[in-house]
């Protein structure tokens, strides 16, 4: 291999490597759940009949590059809470430069916005919602991230925006017993935006974010936690109770995380270590993964049927 050869692929091998670990700063679960999401928006496009063509398939990856770029910009603008918190991320250990990581953000903006123009114009305008709610609870110079209801009003509205991402990709028709669904999980979010702050007090407070435990103390915000999970739970249970029986079964499967997670903040489970400490937003996400799959199963195998 020649000298020339070497200097023309070494940029090449540093450009994916900075895709790689932008990917792992922007949380690969995170990313898989908001797949999730999409999906079970798209969800009430198979089931009452639209077309499912290419259009979903390029709407889901418009829709990942979007969330990518979101939670990526996010990463450069935490870095401070992050290494305070003691954070193994890309961006928080150096090992990924914020300057390299926000061009990439940028560059997976724009990609994210070029695809979803090829599946219409109501998609471009979503994932322009979600840039911009991502922007302004990150960036600037009041971030909605500084404050309890902007952290949660933010994620909620992001969950709403994906869903309908999802649906408007399949083309889908309303189906009220499946918006039940996507309204109580986005409404879950709110709990988990919640349940991350007890483990990041040092780094919060240190960014000068008035979350609940900054502001009122960990016992007051693990109290508030539960209280919140089992509201949003309930009420999800309630809302289900003549609704499609996967969507029971969701509602079912989000009561036993929120009694699972009062749990762990009411109790000295979710105490000590910061890993301990962490796991009230543990038993959130495993949750709204349980919660999704239960759904997304039985369409699959409706849809399958279908197809026969």
């Amino acid at each position: 291999m020649t000298m020339s050869t070497l200097t023309a692929t070494r940029p090449s091998g540093r450009w994916w490597r900075a895709l790689g670990l932008s990917f792992v700063e922007a949380r690969p679960v995170v990313q898989v759940i908001f797949l999730l999401r999409f999906a079970a928006g798209a969800a009430a496009g198979a089931l009452s009949g639209a077309d499912l063509d290419g259009a979903l398939g390029r709407g889901a990856l418009a829709w990942l590059l979007l969330t990518w770029s979101v939670y990526l910009l996010n990463g450069v603008a935490d870095v401070t809470e992050d290494r305070a918190n003691g954070s193994r991320r890309p961006i928080a250990r150096g090992r990924l430069d914020r300057d390299v990581a926000l061009r990439t953000a940028h560059g997976l903006a724009a990609a994210g916005l070029l695809v979803a123009a090829t599946v219409g114009s109501t998609l471009v305008l979503l994932g322009a919602g979600q840039l911009a709610l991502g922007w302004w609870y990150s960036m600037g110079r009041a971030p909605l991230k500084r404050r309890v209801a902007g952290t949660a009003g933010a994620v909620v509205i992001a969950g709403l925006l994906t869903y309908l991402a999802g649906a408007d990709s399949a083309g889908a028709r309303p189906v009220p017993h499946l918006w039940v669904f996507c309204v109580a999980m986005a409404l879950w979010m709110a709990v988990g935006a919640l349940a991350k702050d007890l483990s990041d007090v040092p780094g919060d407070r240190l960014a000068g974010r008035r979350t609940l435990p900054v502001t009122r103390g960990v016992p007051w915000a693990r109290r508030s936690v539960a209280a919140v999970a089992l509201t949003v739970a309930l009420a999800f249970l309630l809302a289900a109770h003549d609704a499609w029986p996967a969507v029971r079964v969701a509602s079912w499967l989000t009561v036993a995380g929120a009694l699972v997670l009062t749990g762990l903040t009411c109790g000295t489970a979710g105490d000590g270590t910061p890993a301990r400490r962490r796991r009230p937003y543990r038993v959130f996400m495993a949750t709204q993964y349980l919660a999704h799959l239960a759904l997304l199963g039985p369409v699959a195998t409706c849809v399958g049927t279908q197809g026969h």
